[in-house]
This record gives structure tokens, C-alpha cells and sequence, in this order.
């Protein structure tokens, strides 16, 4: 319970930490904006804006999974772990449409652009920040097993991505020398860049998001979690089949049907099977386990189609 606590509370410190640069990082990149008037800088801060919705749901989905189950949710709240990714996903989505927007206004009015130094030397402030926190976001919600704190990390990371395309872009603005177009151009050009490279993230998180609510199970991933439970059953002497694994985005369900000898006691085998359910939570925390108990000559009878007598025909 104390593990349980403590990590709880690691993710609740790492998402408020995330909420507060959020916010931070929105008002310098908005002050940033109004000086310089690039369109990149421009990006980042819609980028930001919707980085704070989405935080603020992911901070309230966090502390909604940890509801225990009731009579309307009768298998908990966690679930809605997929439904803040897909809507951080969502939310990337469109601050990649409307970045698109602008950057191809800019190129069509012609760029304007003034305290290169400034913007570039915030946009460097932001992609050193933005990196350190979207790392640690990343490590702690896999470590912790939290999929909101670990899609958080992948957004505050493309942030920080975001900002090293636009701080790209401002340096050539400055620096650039092309005798075909003005070296301004390079503003709205990084921003077309960082909008496709943010779309890719959204669509990632979309996509994750739509396979877990349809409790999708990867075959590399059904082998691991298979071979691990079987080696735990086996070393109490049991065989196991028909393993389903479902992930809730915070924990495992698994289901799986165990095989006793047809001698075995029902209390016998009722206690091997709670030190197997027991070991299983060990290995994954919080599982929820679901066994079912069959001798070895009902599971032949239902499984491999033997007759009820195993004597050789006559």
C-alpha cells in the first residue's frame, strides 16, 4: 500500500510540475510572439495552449482512474486513461492544423520579423525545459504504469521539438544567405515543419488510444505476459491455458483456466490457485485476476474431444 501511495503521489507532483511550466511556458512564448511577430513562435504558442487543456484533463482523467469500482462502473475508472490520450492526441491535432494556417499566411503576405535574438534565445530556453520535463514525464509514467503521465511526457517532448525547428528557423532568419528568397522565409517554412512533426505525435496518441479502449493485445505482448504466467503456475505444479489479457491503461485483467489432477481436493487446488493469483499481482501491480478451475479430464473432454472413458476403443 505504501509503494502504491508513494508512487501515486510521484505522479501527481510530475503532472502538477507539467501543469506549471505549461502555463509559464504559454506566457513567454505569447510575450515572445507579440515582440518578434514569427510565425514559428507563433506555432509554439498555439502548440501551448492547447498543452495546457490537455494537461488539465490529464490531471483530472489521472486522479479519476484511481476510483474504485461501483454499481455504474462495475470494472473501475481507469479506462478513461485512453480516453485523455486520445483527446491530448486530438488536441495535438488541431495546434498542427491551425499552425499550418498561419505559416502559410505568412508565406503568402510575406514574412515580418523583428528581435530575432530574443525569440531565438527564448525558443533555446524552451527546448532545454521542455526536454528535461517531457523525459522524466516519460520515465516516471512508465515506471508508475500510467499511460496519461506517459502520453503527457510525449507531448511535452514534442513541445520541445517544436521549439528546436522554430529556434532552427530563427537562426537562419538571422544568419541564412540564399540568393532565391529572403532568409525570412525560413520562419513559416520551420513552422510548416514543426506542424507535421507535432501531427505524427497526435496521430500516434490517437492511434494508441483507439487500440486500448478496443483492447488490443499485441502478439509480441501476449507471448511475454503468457510465458511469464505459465512459469509461475508450473512452478505450483499447475498447467495453464486460454490466457485473455486486457490492459485498462493503469493495470492488467487477465483470465485463464487452470488444470489440476482429477484427484486433487477442491480446497487443495482453491489455495494453489490464490498463491498463483497472489504471484501474478506480484509481477504486474494491481492486476485483477480471474481463474477457472478444471481437472485434467473435463478440460480433455472440452478442449480435446476425448470420450469420457480413456480406454482404448474396442
Amino acid at each position: 500500500m505504501k509503494s502504491t501511495k508513494n508512487s501515486e503521489h510521484q505522479l501527481d507532483l510530475m503532472m502538477n510540475i507539467s501543469l506549471a511550466t505549461g502555463f509559464f511556458m504559454l506566457a513567454i512564448k505569447m510575450y515572445a510572439t507579440v515582440v518578434t511577430g514569427s510565425a514559428a513562435i507563433l506555432s509554439d504558442a498555439a502548440e501551448s495552449v492547447v498543452h495546457v487543456v490537455a494537461v488539465t484533463f490529464a490531471a483530472w482523467s489521472l486522479r479519476v482512474a484511481r476510483r474504485r469500482s461501483d454499481k455504474s462502473h462495475q470494472f473501475g475508472y481507469d479506462r478513461i486513461t485512453f480516453f485523455s490520450a486520445g483527446f491530448e492526441g486530438a488536441m495535438i491535432i488541431l495546434a498542427a492544423a491551425y499552425i499550418l494556417f498561419e505559416a502559410v499566411k505568412k508565406i503568402l503576405s510575406g514574412p515580418e520579423i523583428q528581435e530575432l535574438g530574443l525569440g531565438t534565445a527564448i525558443s533555446a530556453m524552451v527546448v532545454v525545459i521542455n526536454g528535461l520535463l517531457g523525459f522524466t514525464l516519460i520515465w516516471s509514467g512508465k515506471k508508475n504504469g500510467s499511460l496519461i503521465v506517459e502520453a503527457n511526457g510525449r507531448h511535452v517532448l514534442t513541445d520541445s521539438v517544436t521549439s528546436l525547428g522554430v529556434m532552427i528557423g530563427l537562426l537562419l532568419c538571422m544568419f541564412g544567405k540564399n540568393p532565391w528568397f529572403s532568409s525570412l522565409y525560413f520562419d513559416p517554412i520551420f513552422a510548416i515543419l514543426a506542424a507535421l512533426n507535432i501531427l505524427k505525435e497526435g496521430f500516434s496518441l490517437v492511434r494508441r488510444s483507439f487500440l486500448g479502449l478496443m483492447d488490443t493485445v499485441t502478439e509480441s505482448e501476449q507471448v511475454a505476459l503468457e510465458k511469464n504466467i505459465l512459469g509461475i503456475c508450473l512452478s505450483q505444479g499447475v498447467h495453464m491455458h486460454e490466457l485473455r489479457v486486457r490492459n485498462s491503461g493503469s493495470r492488467y485483467w487477465f483470465q485463464f483456466h487452470l488444470i489440476f489432477e482429477d484427484t486433487v481436493l477442491l480446497t487443495e487446488a482453491h489455495a494453489t490457485a490464490t498463491e498463483i493469483e497472489r504471484q501474478v499481482v506480484t509481477a504486474y501491480p494491481n492486476a485483477d485476476v480471474t481463474t477457472h478451475l478444471e481437472t485434467q479430464t473435463s478440460h480433455d473432454e472440452a478442449h480435446l474431444g476425448l470420450p469420457e472413458s480413456h480406454s482404448a476403443p474396442k
